[in-house]
C-alpha cells in the first residue's frame, strides 16, 4: 500500500480531533473504517503513529515527524489545488508528487532539512 493524500487527511484528522471516533465523523467515514484505515498506515509505516489512551490519541515521536510531513504535503497540494504556483498557471493533469526520503523523515523535499531520530537513514 502506498501512502495516498486520503491517507495523510486521514492521519491530519486524527491529529487534529485527538480521537479515531471525531475524526470519522469529521472526515464523514464510519468509525471502524478510519479505525482500519489507521492500522493499514502504521502497519505500511511499520510503527505506531499515534499512542492510543483511554481519553484518546497521542502521536509517538515518530508520528509526530510523520504528522509534520504530511502537513507539508497537504499545504502543497492544497495551494496547488487553489492554482497558488509560479506563474498562475494551474495544472490541467493528474498530478504526482513523489518524496526522495523515507517517510520517517519530517521533510519530504530534498534539502529541507535532515531525517528524524526514528530514520534508519540519519
Amino acid at each position: 500500500m502506498d501512502l495516498e493524500l486520503r491517507h495523510l487527511r486521514v492521519l491530519r484528522a486524527i491529529a487534529d480531533s485527538g480521537s479515531v471516533g471525531r475524526a470519522a465523523a469529521a472526515i464523514g467515514v464510519s468509525q471502524p473504517a478510519t479505525s482500519t484505515q489507521l492500522r493499514r498506515i502504521e502497519r505500511r509505516l511499520g510503527a505506531a503513529v499515534f499512542d492510543r489512551t483511554a481519553a484518546g490519541v497521542v502521536p509517538t515521536i515518530f508520528g509526530a515527524e510523520v504528522l509534520a510531513a504530511a502537513r507539508e504535503v497537504l499545504a502543497w497540494v492544497d495551494r496547488l489545488g487553489r492554482g497558488a504556483i509560479p506563474g498562475g498557471g494551474r495544472p490541467h493533469r493528474e498530478l504526482r508528487l513523489a518524496a526522495d526520503r523515507p517517510p520517517c523523515c519530517p521533510a519530504p523535499w530534498p534539502g529541507s532539512g535532515t531525517c528524524g531520530p526514528n530514520c534508519a537513514s540519519s
